[in-house]
């Protein structure tokens, strides 16, 4: 009873900061606490304060299963219609949503979605933000487009080529003010300036033996995930860091996957496993051996590794097609 009237006198102001710092999903406990706190929850002034938790969102196994990190479990997906083409943690582009877009230039496919930083959580449905597509072309001259939603008359405007020929593009990581794009065959990171339209190639040499990777930015750092690889085959999963200015920039080694967490990843398929998928939000990085249905996560906060539930019953190429997406918890929860 002490605590409850220590709470209770507390104004409420600043119950509304201390509640602001908890994940979404878990202040469903809490509206159903007592009337005075659901109403506290439900405030407009409430809604104002809350921002993304990046422990809190659901990466995306199936339309009907997420995994998600706050609680380390597998749960119910929010609802989805179709798997998304491209995406970022508040926006999901899938084919019905280009319908109502100018169609795609000729042979081009969506590299990525780009949304501003969100003031607050209580910003309007993702579907009615603002956002900027980049798309390009396949082929050995790769030709680049944009389009940005808020054009009262949108269109996809041709930017930069880009500077290399390579075999196919990976994942995409970045702001609103510049893309990093993985490039194989040859590897390098390329960068797409989203205000000037042209692309550079980062002066840094991609480390050696590197096979399935994945790049992901957190606190302003570029870093990379991926498998090495020997003979054609995964043999470790390392994380680097870019470090140095562009000008001067190079790889190094923060993290390697511990042998107990690999052998999960790799289902015991020493010597015949080659490929993961991998999908990042706000440095929690996850890595999907769909064949297998294992799951593991890595925290660039503290360089830890977790091997997670796995994952049983879903269709494998289901699920490579929504893995991948990761989508943020809305504050539409807290009013039922």
């Amino acid at each position: 009873m002490a605590a409850a009237c220590a709470w209770d006198a507390l104004p409420e102001h600043l119950q509304e900061r201390i509640l602001s710092l908890l994940p979404l999903t878990a202040l469903l406990p809490v509206a159903a606490a007592s009337r005075a706190l659901r109403r506290l929850l439900r405030s407009r002034a409430f809604h104002a304060l809350l921002t993304p938790h990046r422990l809190d969102a659901f990466f995306l196994l199936s339309p009907r299963l997420a995994f998600h990190p706050l609680s380390r479990r597998l749960l119910p997906a929010p609802p989805a219609a179709s798997p998304p083409v491209v995406s970022s943690p508040s926006h999901l582009v899938t084919a019905a949503s280009l319908l109502r877009l100018p169609p795609l230039p000729a042979t081009s496919y969506l590299l990525a979605v780009v949304l501003p930083i969100p003031a607050s959580s209580s910003s309007s449905s993702s579907c009615s933000r603002e956002f900027t597509l980049v798309a390009v072309t396949a082929g050995a001259r790769v030709r680049s487009y944009t389009l940005d939603s808020a054009d009262p008359s949108p269109r996809w405007d041709p930017r930069g080529d880009l500077p290399l020929p390579f075999a196919l593009l990976g994942n995409a990581a970045g702001d609103r003010r510049q893309l990093f794009v993985l490039g194989r065959g040859p590897d390098a990171i390329l960068v797409f300036d989203l205000a000037t339209g042209q692309w550079t190639v980062l002066p840094a040499a991609m480390p050696l033996g590197l096979t399935t990777a994945h790049l992901f930015v957190f606190g302003g750092r570029l870093f990379l995930v991926g498998g090495v690889e020997r003979f054609g085959v995964v043999e470790r999963v390392l994380v680097w860091r870019l470090e140095g200015s562009e000008a001067a920039a190079e790889w190094t080694e923060v993290g390697a996957m511990p042998e107990e967490v690999f052998d999960e990843l790799v289902a015991g398929r020493h010597g015949s496993f080659w490929h993961f998928q991998a999908a990042d939000r706000m440095g929690i990085v996850c890595l999907y051996n769909a064949v297998d249905g294992r799951l593991v996560m890595f925290d660039a906060v503290d360089g830890g590794w977790t091997r997670l539930s796995r994952v049983s019953g879903l269709d494998v190429e289901e699920s490579r097609r929504w893995f991948g997406h990761v989508v943020e918890p809305r504050v539409e929860l807290l009013l039922g």
